[in-house]
Formats: C-alpha cells, sequence, structure tokens
C-alpha cells in the first residue's frame, strides 16, 4: 500500500466498512444498517476468507466486520491474515458465540471488537464507531460474561 493512499480515501467522504459473512440475510441486513447512517458505507461484502482478502486488496477498506464461523477459514485466522496484510485495520468480530472463550481468541488474533448477533442494532453502530476512533470495544453482554470467566478461573486457582 503507498504511504499517500495511507489517508484512507473514503467514498464521497463516507467510511469505508467491509461485511464479512457467510450468510446473505446478515451480509444484506448488517449493509442496510450501516448505509441507513449518514457517515458510513459499506464499500464490500464477502462470504468466506477469499472473497474479503480479495476485497481488502482492492477496496480502501476502513474497518472490516468478521463473523466469527465461516465456511473453510473461521473469522480468527482470517483476522490474523487481515492483521497480518493491513496491520492498522481495525476488525469487528461480530458472531452468534457469547462464550469469553471465543472473544479471547479473537483479541489473541488481533481483533479491536467483539459484538454477538443477540445485541441491539446500535451496539453494533456504537462498536463501529468507537473502534474508528482509535479504540477496542466489547459489547456489554460480552464484558459480562468475560468478567464471570475471570472470576471463576481466579476463584479455581
Amino acid at each position: 500500500m503507498q504511504e499517500e493512499k495511507k489517508e484512507h480515501e473514503k467514498a464521497e467522504g463516507k467510511t469505508r466498512i467491509l461485511v464479512v459473512d457467510d450468510h446473505a440475510i446478515v451480509r444484506e441486513g448488517l449493509t442496510l444498517l450501516i448505509n441507513q447512517e449518514p457517515d458510513l458505507h459499506v464499500c464490500a461484502e464477502a462470504e468466506n476468507a477469499e472473497e474479503a482478502l480479495d476485497a481488502i486488496a482492492k477496496e480502501q477498506v476502513d474497518l472490516a466486520i468478521v463473523d466469527i464461523s465461516l465456511e473453510g477459514t473461521n473469522g480468527v485466522e482470517l483476522t490474523e491474515k487481515i492483521k497480518s496484510k493491513c496491520p492498522h485495520l481495525p476488525v469487528l468480530i461480530l458472531t452468534m458465540h457469547d462464550e469469553a472463550s471465543y472473544a479471547k481468541r479473537a483479541f489473541q488474533a488481533g481483533a479491536g471488537g467483539y459484538i454477538t448477533k443477540h445485541e441491539a442494532a446500535e451496539t453494533i453502530i456504537t462498536g463501529i464507531r468507537l473502534m474508528l476512533s482509535g479504540k477496542e470495544y466489547v459489547s456489554e453482554t460480552m464484558t459480562q460474561k468475560i468478567l464471570e470467566k475471570l472470576r471463576t478461573e481466579t476463584n479455581h486457582h
């Protein structure tokens, strides 16, 4: 990537987002949700790791939303690949798994955010905005689960 292009070129001044999920209906729903925001735009969708990596190579993606359960390569492995190619690209994991162990693996792979699909739509937008401002994001539901897991691990030692 050329240094000049690092200053995120944006479509019509909008932040460009890649949505990666193996279910078309989830991709479509996320795209509708995100594109309702005046400053956000889904620039590409992918149903697997290969399509996701192609999109990142072709598009100027500002943030990737990745489902943890993909066909073939899972979202954790994909996150590792994305971070090795584009270390500064924020990756938000969106998943149906609300176990703390999944979140731990996602963050170890380089994800900057973790939200379950059970969350309200506003939570996803909040997560996107926080991550774009350089922060990490874990939804309230997941924060509670992670804290519970830490407490039980601590009590067993």
